[in-house]
């Protein structure tokens, strides 16, 4: 499996940021509007809280004028390391990509890094830089969000 990492400084509360994305998901549209335009809980799933088999659904603008819709399982969560496991299950990418699986992490360094591991179904696609772009930008707004006093 090939790899990307996307890895941000951060100036807000590392702890703040790593509960933000374990529990308040929700909360993307507000703050990355221009990416995220939904999220919903998923397959029954009733608490925003990541635990191990919850499933989320995602609706994104990866680039001007397209969208997509992914659906999402933690598979793990670390809170004595700050890390989250989410595997796509339905998405566009799924169309290029065998496996699809990104590690949220909120390291001792402050620093926000997402790890996409993907194996992609045909050698000439294309590799997910777009998808990290989107994750970089995320982190920003969401650094941002928290350091000026945005509810979590």
């Amino acid at each position: 499996m090939a790899s990307r990492v996307v890895e941000t400084p951060l100036q807000c509360s590392t702890d703040l940021f790593f509960k933000f994305f374990k529990e308040k998901a929700f909360r993307l549209t507000d703050v990355c509007g221009e990416i995220v335009q939904k999220i919903e809980l998923a397959d029954g799933n009733k608490s925003w809280v990541d635990v191990v088999g919850s499933r989320k659904r995602i609706y994104i603008t990866p680039s001007p004028g397209a969208s997509e819709n992914i659906k999402y399982e933690v598979q793990a969560v670390d809170n004595s390391n700050n890390k989250i496991l989410y595997k796509v299950l339905q998405g566009a990418m799924l169309h290029l990509y065998k496996n699809f699986v990104v590690t949220f992490e909120v390291t001792a360094a402050s620093t926000a890094k997402w790890t996409i591991q993907y194996e992609k179904l045909d050698p000439s696609n294309k590799d997910p830089d777009v998808y990290t772009g989107l994750l970089g930008t995320v982190n920003n707004n969401v650094n941002t969000y928290i350091r000026y006093g945005g509810e979590v």
